[in-house]
């Protein structure tokens, strides 16, 4: 009897604190501990997951599935990067053949004297309204430490070979 009228309730909401606690966790998954295994994830990505995450977290702890044993311990970097690997090439799939965000390219472009490989650090829709598909321009740097250093900027897709590594180091 217990067991109908429990299921047969309607759910609430996610609180406030279950938000909260959520983003922190996604944030400190996503950002790391800016040690040297640290996967930076771009905004626009973080958002596009935030409300599953959220979703997920609650289900989590209203379940009781957040069992104690596992208190404190962090999860393993390995299992971040992949996940965040595999979000990011999602995200990226269909929406055009060219490289990914923080994939190494190949550049061997106009500007000769920058051949070589790179790091995309960000990719830009130009068109016109008249036109059916906006081309795409990459801008791509080299890694200085923990710091990106712009090398080429507005590339076409022509002048790339993407390479299969992903940025997972800074």
């Amino acid at each position: 009897m217990e067991e109908t009228q429990t299921s047969s309730r309607t759910g609430e909401p996610l609180t406030q604190a279950e938000r909260e606690q959520a983003r922190y966790a996604l944030g400190e998954l996503a950002l790391s501990e800016c040690g040297p295994d640290t996967l930076s994830m771009p905004q626009k990505q973080l958002d596009a997951v935030r409300s599953f995450f959220e979703l997920v977290w609650a289900l989590g702890v209203r379940t009781g599935h957040t069992a104690p044993a596992v208190a404190g311990v962090p999860v393993d970097q390995a299992t971040v990067t992949r996940a965040f690997k595999l979000l990011s090439e999602q995200m990226t799939a269909g929406q055009h053949s060219g490289p990914a965000l923080w994939q190494k390219v190949d550049y061997h472009g106009s500007v000769t004297q920058r051949h070589g490989a790179y790091w995309v650090y960000a990719i830009h829709e130009q068109g016109d309204p008249f036109d059916e598909e906006p081309e795409l321009r990459y801008d791509l740097c080299e890694m200085r430490g923990v710091r990106a250093v712009s090398v080429v900027t507005n590339v076409r897709r022509s002048s790339l070979t993407p390479l299969p590594e992903y940025r997972t180091t800074v």
